[in-house]
């Protein structure tokens, strides 16, 4: 079955709407995209000027060294190892309890 004449009359005065139709599709979905890209690029700056917590849920990894006397930071050897203080003694915490499950990882569930 082939094209006929009056088929293609009927087509030719509808492609100015087709391409219109295209022209708006094609500007909407250009449109979504700028909007998610400008709402990106908003949670980025927020993102570089709030502060956050660590990860490790505010555990001090390392402690803090003050310096006595000298404001400089230049130190020879014999002062940096003689004018120590010794650490202050905080209360120790008792061990945390571990436990494990002997079957953890043996059994496995597939049945959803």
């Amino acid at each position: 079955m082939g094209i006929q004449p009056i088929d293609l009359q009927t087509l030719y005065t509808q492609l100015d709407k087709v391409g219109k139709a295209q022209v708006q599709q094609t500007a909407a979905s250009q449109a979504a995209r700028e909007a998610e890209m400008a709402k990106n690029r908003e949670e980025a700056e927020k993102r570089l000027t709030t502060v956050r917590e660590t990860e490790t849920g505010g555990e001090q990894t390392g402690a803090v060294h003050e310096r006595n006397g000298s404001s400089s930071g230049n130190f020879s050897g014999s002062q940096q190892k003689g004018s120590r203080d010794p650490p202050a003694q905080e209360p120790e915490e008792p061990p945390k309890e571990i436990i494990r499950d002997p079957s953890l990882g043996s059994i496995i569930d597939i049945s959803g």
